[in-house]
Formats: structure tokens, C-alpha cells, sequence
């Protein structure tokens, strides 16, 4: 058997990201370009010791100005160092977006500085 692959035994689940060297911004600009309720951009990097993994934000429900960086378990993984890029937008202006917004992994919490573009 190859020590290039392995399976993993729980493949296809969605949990916290669990990569390394997380690092995130937040932007915020006015949802018409000019003066309407801001539009939330949130960003991160990191990278995995193994790919092809799938990343994506996912909102707290009831936690405003709190998300969550998530993680989908990929069935076979190669290990390859592999740089992970993943975004997210409101798509809409939020009315009561902070200054400060706190992102959730599998590292802990982290508090993110909401900085104008």
C-alpha cells in the first residue's frame, strides 16, 4: 500500500476547521458603493499537510457578528502541502455589523478587526 494516499474514516463530514496557520481578515464596504448598510467580506488563508479538502464560513445563528470556518473531511487525501484561499460575502448590507467580528475554528476563537476598503 502507498504511503502517498490514505482514506479517511470520516470522510464527507463538515466540522472546524482544523488547518494550520489560519490567518483572517474582515472588510467591510457600503452595500450601493457609497453610503448604504456595509456589505461583510471575510478571508482566510492557510495551508493542510494533506489535500483536497473544502473550506467555507458558515454564520452563527444567534451570535451576531460570530462565524464559523469549516472544513468538509475529503474521502482520500494525498499528502501533498497544499494553500488554502476561501471567502465569504454578506451579499447584503448588515445593519448591526461591529467593529470587531469573531471567528470560531478548531483552534479557538479569534477576534477579527472589521476594516473599511
Amino acid at each position: 500500500m502507498s504511503t502517498d494516499t490514505e482514506v479517511q474514516s470520516q470522510a464527507g463530514t463538515t466540522r472546524l476547521c482544523t488547518a494550520a496557520q489560519i490567518d483572517y481578515k474582515a472588510y467591510k464596504r457600503p452595500y450601493d458603493g457609497q453610503s448604504g448598510a456595509p456589505v461583510l467580506n471575510l478571508f482566510a488563508s492557510c495551508f493542510y499537510g494533506s489535500a483536497p479538502w473544502v473550506l467555507s464560513f458558515e454564520a452563527v445563528n444567534g451570535e451576531p457578528n460570530t462565524y464559523k470556518l469549516m472544513e468538509k473531511v475529503p474521502g482520500i487525501v494525498y499528502f501533498l502541502v497544499t494553500n488554502y484561499a476561501v471567502s465569504h460575502s454578506s451579499g447584503y448590507g448588515v445593519i448591526d455589523l461591529a467593529d470587531t467580528i469573531t471567528i470560531i475554528d478548531a483552534h479557538g476563537s479569534h477576534k477579527v478587526k472589521v476594516e473599511a476598503l
